[in-house]
């Protein structure tokens, strides 16, 4: 039944549809009844053309009036999401020493080498303090080896040092006493000049008391200053004594005392200026004996020799800014029992540029220089004893510039102009026949050096430095001398050190000499000029940290083998090794 009525239901929907059809014909039909009798006639060319027309760029829309709402529905379930790259592992910073449970001040060290060299080294330091410092030491270094075919070479230095400082919240007060003792020989002769001066006598019947030297040294000194160097009033005060003997009866005595006061003020916009005096007195006495050593050919007096010598400068000087430059600004006077009274100026410059990665500094000073026998053989321990001194006169000139890249690069250059009157050399004395005593000769001189040196620290275990100076001498018309002697025309140290897992630490240092002029004394005992090659020496130490406490070490000396000469007749040992241990006392 259902489906007689469905086609039933189409059936009537298709009469409907042709109704409405034939009725719509019908409709158009009656209106057009006009019968249209109108004749068109074309006079012109037939021209086609087709006509351009604008295009409707517009999309059709369909709006939908239907809103559907939509019921949705959710739930917040919390989850983990894990990531696949994982950042490495960032180690904390360790500060070494922090917490400071032990603070190792103190220490012994002793070691032994070739040419029978003990070494010992005991140093003592305080405990932690604020308000007080003292330390000890006792150093002692020496071989008892001989050279072939030379005269023994032996020697020993042993120094004792005591220190210590009181400390305010703006001022200092410190002491040392120190005594040093040096002992060695005047071995600068070979056998053959011995068989030459003395045939008939053998080098062995030779005692080492009648051709060594020994120097007793010892002093004290003491100073008081205040520590805030920016404050309105700034002083420092210190005194010196020394004593210096040697084996043959000569003594020089020392005392110096130095204080420097200054006064700050505000005249000239913001700075402060500083108006100071410094004041330095120097006595000395020397003393020498008729006693010298072995084969002195000369004329000695029965008498005590003994002269004096005092020195007083003045310095009153003014600090300012100036174009943003730091100015010391003053003069030097300078009086002594033995010459006039001399004035030099004292002009010193320096600026930081570009937030302190760049210094400059620049000056110009002089000054009067006492030649000490103490002085003189610190620099040529092989001089005669009893020698005459003259006081130094000189002036300098220099320009500096320091350069700080990043934070482990420092880079330093100089110029220096310097000009000398009364400067010491050193030659033969022709006093002595085995030709192995030396002499001051006081000449002047000028110098021009250029200077360079750097630092790179690569991080905590491997840093690297050198420093190289080159120097022009130029001796005056009227020097008893042709050539400049016993000075290097430029030199090189290199110096690097790294330290292996904390526990090995390896240092190399290299010394290069420039080529220099000596002066020796023929068989005719007529002086003649020799030309001294460049000297170069490597040394290498490490050591192995066993504990914070004990360590060990190892020392190589002229490991290229030279036998360099620093003085003529004077040769050096060879390679010399040395082995020994360090042990620290933990300080609380």
């Amino acid at each position: 039944m259902k489906l007689i009525s469905r086609y039933k239901k189409i059936y009537l929907k298709s009469i409907v549809l042709g109704v409405g059809l034939l009725v719509t014909n019908v409709l158009c039909a009656q209106n057009d009844t006009e019968v249209y009798s109108e004749k068109v006639i074309v006079t012109s060319s037939y021209q086609p053309e087709l006509q351009v027309h604008e295009k409707i760029n517009t999309s059709p829309v369909i709006t939908d009036t239907t809103k559907i709402k939509t019921n949705f529905k959710y739930s917040i379930y919390p989850n983990r999401i894990y990531s696949l790259f994982k950042p490495e592992v960032i180690k904390a910073a360790r500060l070494v020493g922090e917490p400071t449970t032990k603070l190792y001040g103190s220490y012994f060290r002793l070691g032994m080498g070739t040419y029978m060299s003990p070494l010992a080294d005991v140093y003592i330091n305080s405990k932690r303090s604020e308000t007080l410092n003292y330390t000890a030491r006792v150093y002692h270094n020496s071989s008892w080896w001989s050279l072939e075919d030379y005269g023994d070479n032996h020697f020993s230095n042993t120094t004792v040092d005591l220190f210590g400082k009181r400390m305010w919240k703006d001022k200092v007060l410190s002491a040392n006493l120190f005594y040093h003792n040096n002992y060695h020989l005047y071995y600068g002769f070979t056998d053959s000049t011995w068989s030459r001066v003395y045939p008939e006598t053998e080098r062995t019947d030779l005692k080492n008391s009648d051709y060594s030297q020994v120097y007793n040294y010892f002093g004290a000194n003491v100073d008081f200053r205040k520590t805030t160097l920016t404050d309105k009033l700034y002083y420092y005060a210190a005194m010196d004594f020394t004593n210096l003997s040697d084996h043959y009866g000569s003594n020089e005595l020392y005392f110096g005392a130095i204080g420097d006061i200054r006064y700050g003020f505000t005249l000239f916009g913001n700075d402060r200026e500083h108006l100071g005096l410094k004041l330095s007195f120097d006595i000395y006495g020397n003393d020498k004996d008729t006693l010298y050593p072995y084969s002195f050919v000369g004329l000695a007096d029965d008498s005590l020799l003994s002269f004096r010598t005092n020195i007083l400068k003045v310095n009153p000087y003014i600090m300012f800014k100036m174009y943003g430059f730091d100015v010391n600004f003053g003069v030097n006077v300078v009086s002594s029992s033995d010459a006039e009274v001399l004035f030099f100026p004292r002009i010193l410059l320096s600026q930081n540029f570009f937030d302190g990665l760049l210094c400059l500094k620049a000056g110009v000073f002089g000054d009067v220089y006492r030649n000490t026998w103490q002085s003189l053989r610190t620099e040529n321990p092989y001089i005669a004893p009893g020698v005459d001194i003259e006081n130094m006169v000189y002036s300098k000139f220099y320009l500096n510039a320091d350069l700080s890249v990043a934070n482990n690069l420092d880079i330093g250059l100089g110029l220096t102009y310097q000009t000398m009157e009364n400067a010491p050399l050193f030659m033969i004395d022709t006093m002595y026949r085995l030709h192995n005593v030396y002499k001051p000769i006081y000449e002047d001189y000028s110098v021009f050096q250029i200077g360079a040196n750097a630092s790179y620290k690569f991080n905590e275990k491997f840093e690297f430095g050198f420093s190289a100076n080159y120097y022009d001498y130029k001796l005056d018309t009227d020097a008893e001398i042709e050539k400049i002697l016993y000075k290097p025309n430029y030199d090189l140290n290199i110096h690097t050190s790294y330290w292996y897992n904390d526990k090995i630490k390896v240092a190399l240092n290299a010394v290069i000499l420039g080529k220099m002029q000596g002066l020796n004394i023929d068989e005719n005992g007529a002086l003649a000029y020799e030309e001294m090659d460049m000297r170069y020496g490597i040394d290498l130490k490490a050591e192995y940290r066993h504990t914070n406490a004990l360590s060990f070490f190892a020392m190589f000396d002229n490991v290229a083998f030279q036998r360099y000469f620093y003085w003529t007749n004077y040769p050096s040992q060879k390679f010399r090794f040395m082995v020994g241990l360090t042990y620290t006392l933990p300080t609380l």
